[in-house]
């Protein structure tokens, strides 16, 4: 699991409390244990991916409003794999693939690469769900830049 003390953003680490409080007893949570209205003021902040198979792909199902104004551009709907050729988005597909493998939480900080906006730096969080307890087939995170 992650150090609450390694988060450098509070946003980012309630996301991560918060899917801790759902992963409660060892097992995954589902999407459905994800509810909007428990996540007061952090949806801003929130992504889910949906986690496709044969051959390992990420869709982003839900992205938070202050990630799309910082990104400047709303990536709902937006499919990678590990085929895309910018080194960010292999970057994420390795962060994505990670917590699929292993089934557990992962935290890091990068600059951004979002075009004329690379002085950002960002902390995000990526968490599996599961809807039957064991295949990780959606990813809940947060992200905010520093």
């Amino acid at each position: 699991m992650i150090n609450l003390a390694a988060f450098k953003s509070p946003k980012v680490r309630k996301v991560y409390e918060y899917w801790l409080r759902k992963s409660a007893a060892g097992v995954l949570p589902s999407r459905s244990d994800i509810r909007p209205h428990e996540l007061s003021g952090l949806l801003p902040y929130v992504f889910l991916v949906d986690v496709g198979q044969e051959p390992l792909q990420f869709t982003f199902r839900l992205v938070g409003t202050e990630i799309t104004q910082w990104a400047g551009r709303d990536y709902t709907g937006f499919t990678f794999s590990a085929q895309e050729g910018d080194l960010n988005w292999k970057a994420a597909f390795d962060d994505y693939r990670a917590v699929v493998n292993t089934r557990l939480p992962r935290r890091y900080e990068r600059n951004a690469s979002w075009v004329s906006k690379e002085f950002y730096r960002f902390e995000a969080m990526v968490a599996p769900l599961s809807n039957y307890g064991t295949t990780v087939d959606m990813l809940f995170g947060a992200l905010q830049v520093l």
